[in-house]
């Protein structure tokens, strides 16, 4: 794969790395991060250019991310069908209350690409995710291009390694969390009921 990514982008330029995010962030298993750090090896530029580069490709990553965001919506109608309609709204407000900011945070980690589903699924206001996601993924698209323009192919296949791993244990930390908070908040529902 690193071989087609450094053909690829030599033949194609800035388009062919539009190309590799617009198709990332449409939710397609594809390593975008990866073109992105060997973009900024092959093409050795200014700092300025390179943080101007990084200003549009988060803004094509962006715009893609809009279509998971509204595949979400959709299947918002089909889980209140299908599901409990309280249960979908309690998720829903919590999102709204404290999941905005995953959006941001979890953009670098593997799990950023199926947030924009869950955003949707959210009914989170558009404009809000197209703030959040840009915010989210402008210094990470900014800092992989400095990474790939200061190093060698083998620093860039290293720093794969390392934030894949990284976002891998992230992800897991963030579902264990999680689980442990909604364990812990149905036994004191449990104990709130018996007393009651």
């Amino acid at each position: 794969m690193l071989q087609f990514a450094l053909d690829f982008l030599e033949k194609c330029g800035p388009w062919g790395l539009f190309a590799a995010t617009a198709i990332e962030a449409s939710s397609v298993p594809f390593p975008g991060a990866m073109f992105v750090l060997i973009y900024g090896y092959l093409f050795q530029v200014g700092p300025w250019q390179l943080v101007l580069l990084g200003a549009l490709n988060s803004a094509v990553y962006t715009l893609f991310s809009l279509i998971p965001f509204y595949l979400g919506y959709k299947i918002e109608n089909f889980s209140k069908k299908k599901l409990d309609q309280s249960k979908v709204e309690k998720v829903q407000l919590w999102f709204k209350k404290y999941g905005e900011w995953t959006i941001i945070f979890s953009r670098p980690t593997s799990f950023g690409n199926y947030i924009s589903y869950i955003s949707g699924l959210s009914r989170i206001k558009p404009w809000r995710f197209i703030l959040f996601t840009y915010f989210g993924v402008f210094p990470w698209n900014t800092l992989l291009l400095f990474i790939g323009n200061l190093g060698s192919l083998d620093t860039v296949q290293r720093f794969l390694d390392v934030s894949q791993k990284f976002g891998t244990i992230l992800a897991v930390a963030v579902i264990l969390i999680a689980l442990t908070w909604y364990v812990l908040r149905r036994e004191k529902q449990k104990q709130n009921c018996e007393k009651g």
